[in-house]
């Protein structure tokens, strides 16, 4: 304080004997006048030197800071302005504002307005204009309010990328220059890679789903432990197993088929492109030409078995059946003569397979078979006197003991 009241001091002794000078002033004197006070004047032509710079100064700096804005937002040229701009006080690459001034490019519109506010506002939206001055010079620089968006995706070990730079766990990027940006997901499954890519415009906070082009399945089939294949090869799981079962690829031709052992032999099923559908119901045909040779020897006994017991009138003949089954197929073909006894001949007996059907039930192997019996009624002793009856049994069939056997035979017409 003392060293300041000094100065003010010796400052006033300057000024008055500075005044008493110019008073004392004539043309005679000017010459010395002026050697004497030559530090006085160079100090106020520096003075207004400075002034005069800084008034054009704020001028330029201002007006070529939002030109060179202007001129790379429109001409998608970063490297015009990126080092006058800053996001929260920090400067950043040209990589960086790289989204911002390539989306102005494509909305040119824009732009117009966005330097006029600034002009006259300092501010427009998500820019705001700074000065920052160095002594006496004008120092401005752009400063961008930065957003945040979050990419959600429909399987929790997608890697998601913005503009080829992977984010955080949480899925979410924060001080993030507004602009267009590349989304890209990555999925790493069991049957190869899967990969998403989308354009964004991302100029405020965002949220956005990023749906990964895969699925999660459920299967489901007449034949519960039937083995999964997928793509040939046997993932070690049976259909029953196969519930939400995935990330698997869509459009990428993944098939899946089943594969099931049965007493016949080995079946499998069609194979089935997986698709856009999660639930998929897939279904074995278990006939083949072993179990079609199986049930045409298990009829035919049991068929010739009923006209041998009907021409020896003993129902306990019939062979390869159930009780019941016995004395249905009797009563339907035996025909009571009150004089000669009738005699049986079976002249043909053809299986309707494309009438027919085998299914699983209960743990046991079961089917309905329509049988389409020929056969001739007479009279033993007067063999002229016959008749020839066609008719179709619906016979039901079960799987015993390495066997098919005859449990249930009904008559009827297909119409």
């Amino acid at each position: 304080m003392n060293k300041f009241k000094i100065f003010i001091e010796a400052f006033r002794k300057y000024l008055k004997v500075l005044s008493k000078d110019i008073s004392n002033l004539t043309f005679n004197n000017l010459k010395d006048f002026l050697i004497n006070r030559k530090i006085l004047f160079i100090s106020i032509l520096i003075f207004f030197t400075i002034v005069g710079f800084g008034v054009g100064n704020y001028k330029s700096s201002k007006n070529i800071l939002l030109k060179n804005l202007e001129i790379a937002m429109k001409e998608n040229r970063p490297s015009k302005i990126y080092r006058k701009i800053k996001v929260d006080g920090n400067r950043i690459t040209k990589g960086e504002l790289k989204p911002l001034v390539e989306y102005y490019s494509e909305n040119q519109q824009q732009v117009i307005g966005i330097i006029k506010e600034l002009k006259n506002n300092g501010r427009s939206g998500y820019f705001t204009l700074v000065n920052k001055k160095i002594l006496f010079f004008d120092n401005y620089h752009i400063e961008i309010e930065p957003v945040a968006v979050k990419i959600n995706t429909n399987f929790e070990k997608t890697k998601v990328l913005i503009n080829g730079k992977e984010i955080a766990a949480t899925n979410i990027k924060r001080n993030l220059i507004p602009g267009k940006y590349l989304i890209r997901g990555e999925l790493l499954t069991s049957y190869g890679l899967v990969e998403e890519e989308k354009e964004v415009y991302i100029m405020e906070n965002l949220e956005y789903n990023l749906n990964m082009p895969a699925i999660n399945i459920s299967l489901n089939s007449n034949f519960n432990d039937a083995d999964v294949f997928i793509n040939d090869e046997n993932i070690n799981k049976k259909v029953k197993d196969i519930q939400n079962f995935g990330p698997i690829p869509l459009n990428k031709n993944i098939k899946i088929q089943l594969v099931k052992e049965f007493p016949w032999g080995l079946l499998k099923s069609e194979k089935v492109k997986i698709e856009s559908l999660p639930n998929i119901n897939i279904n074995i045909n278990m006939v083949n030409d072993r179990l079609i040779d199986d049930v045409n020897k298990s009829t035919e006994s049991f068929y010739s078995s009923v006209f041998n017991a009907l021409n020896k009138s003993d129902y306990t003949l019939i062979e390869n059946s159930r009780e019941e089954a016995k004395n249905k197929i009797y009563d339907s073909i035996k025909r009571e003569s009150l004089f000669l006894k009738n005699n049986y001949e079976l002249n043909d007996l053809h299986t309707e397979m494309k009438s027919s059907e085998f299914y699983f039930e209960d743990g046991v192997y079961r089917g309905k078979i329509v049988i389409n019996l020929s056969y001739n009624i007479s009279k033993k002793i007067l063999p002229f006197i016959d008749k020839n009856v066609e008719e179709m049994f619906l016979t039901n069939i079960e799987y015993e003991n390495g066997n098919w056997i005859i449990n249930d035979v009904q008559k009827f017409n297909l119409e």
